[in-house]
């Protein structure tokens, strides 16, 4: 379209903005959330828990090296999808900075300081969910540069 002083382009409003960041935001908690869910689900049924106990110390050298690349992998290559159902885009800021912001929780042991607010479990899916949720709005400006 276009009016007396040229072209126009479609620029979203501050409202229309501060929505669609609040709904990637709010997706992409409850995607990392629930991702972090499937994995202790997989724990507590025993999958992985027979997988780490029947391992002498090089082959869980070997787990740590080659096992946790995949599973970060697996779990960028599910919630990606995930989110782009869901609407989100793009989702690839959001799988590669999550996981590395819920690592960076993890070394300032912020899951020990947070013992009031449950158990092991709840206290690490609550902060897969904040890790991804802080993710999609680190990330937000890619909304900007996506047109």
């Amino acid at each position: 379209m276009t009016d007396a002083t040229g072209p126009r382009t479609h620029r979203p409003t501050a409202g229309g903005f501060a929505m669609k960041v609040l709904l990637r935001v709010v997706i992409s908690a409850f995607v990392g959330s629930a991702l972090l869910v499937a994995w202790i689900w997989a724990y507590r049924s025993g999958v992985l828990d027979r997988v780490v106990n029947e391992t002498t110390f090089g082959e869980f050298i070997l787990l740590v090296v080659i096992g946790l690349p995949i599973a970060l992998l697996f779990s960028a290559l599910l919630a990606g999808p995930v989110l782009w159902l869901l609407k989100v885009r793009p989702v690839w800021p959001i799988i590669l900075v999550g996981p590395i912001l819920l690592g960076l929780a993890h070394y300032f042991r912020l899951p020990d300081q947070l013992t009031g607010l449950g158990d092991r479990w709840t206290v690490l899916t609550l902060l897969a969910g904040a890790s991804y949720g802080v993710a999609g709005l680190l990330t937000a400006p890619a909304l900007l540069r996506k047109r």
